[in-house]
């Protein structure tokens, strides 16, 4: 093989190389479905991605099980059933109450340190159960009379008007629930709780703060699980430590 050819074999050789590696780092950033939902950064796919490293936020990496996105919280799990990239919201619904005609809310939403805030669009029911005595003139939940114990749902603050009935005293567990505005009618609230919460509540997500620079800066944040740190793709392919900015890496 003469030597010009082998240089250019070489060369070609490269080129190849380096158009795959930038293919392939771009290629972590591309939208994925489950369902009918469409999964794009920040939020990232479980099944399709490299678990050593993903582009999106560590904490937004969603299951899809049998065609439903699943958000994984540190102690709760939540189906995913929308999510708005334009206003960077997210719609979850508790999947401890998936389906129940009369849903009984385990747990209060916790939110820990996620890039996550209620929405202005959100709306708190607080839930008093198995209550050993109560106010005879304050309807309780009839679905979920128990013996002599009876549990009671609220808007969140309404339940100090009680002539001050000690609820926290008097019942065995206080769960706070969130639901949306639009879904949910205070003059119905004893038959219509289930309903709003079949519908879920709404989530707004913010800029992660290691990836502020980055997204400022056209990138993606991409994650890497060994170093446990973050960095920013450009659209060019390049990974950058912070930015895409010359002059900022």
């Amino acid at each position: 093989m003469s030597k010009p050819f082998c240089a250019l074999f070489a060369l070609s050789i490269i080129l190849v190389t380096c158009h795959a590696q930038t293919l392939n780092t771009s290629t972590t950033c591309e939208p994925s479905k489950c369902g009918n939902l469409n999964i794009s950064y920040p939020f990232w796919k479980k099944s399709n991605t490299n678990v050593q490293e993903f582009c999106g936020y560590p904490e937004f990496g969603l299951e899809c099980l049998d065609d439903q996105a699943i958000m994984i919280f540190p102690t709760d799990r939540y189906q995913v059933t929308d999510i708005n990239y334009d206003i960077h919201s997210i719609t979850l619904l508790d999947i401890d109450v998936l389906g129940q005609p009369c849903p009984r809310a385990r747990h209060n939403v916790s939110l820990h340190n996620l890039p996550l805030s209620f929405s202005s669009l959100d709306f708190n029911l607080s839930f008093y159960f198995n209550c050993s005595s109560y106010p005879s003139s304050i309807q309780h939940i009839g679905c979920m009379e128990h013996d002599k114990y009876q549990s009671y749902v609220f808007k969140t603050g309404d339940e100090a008007e009680s002539n001050g009935f000690d609820w926290l005293r008097h019942c065995e567990e206080h769960v706070v629930v969130t639901v949306k505005q639009d879904e949910i009618e205070i003059s119905s609230l004893i038959t219509g709780f289930g309903d709003a919460m079949q519908k879920g509540f709404v989530l707004d997500w913010m800029r992660a703060q290691d990836c502020a620079v980055c997204e400022e800066s056209n990138g993606y944040c991409r994650f890497d699980q060994a170093t446990k740190q973050s960095r920013c793709l450009c659209s060019d392919g390049r990974t950058e430590a912070k930015s895409c900015k010359k002059g900022t890496r």
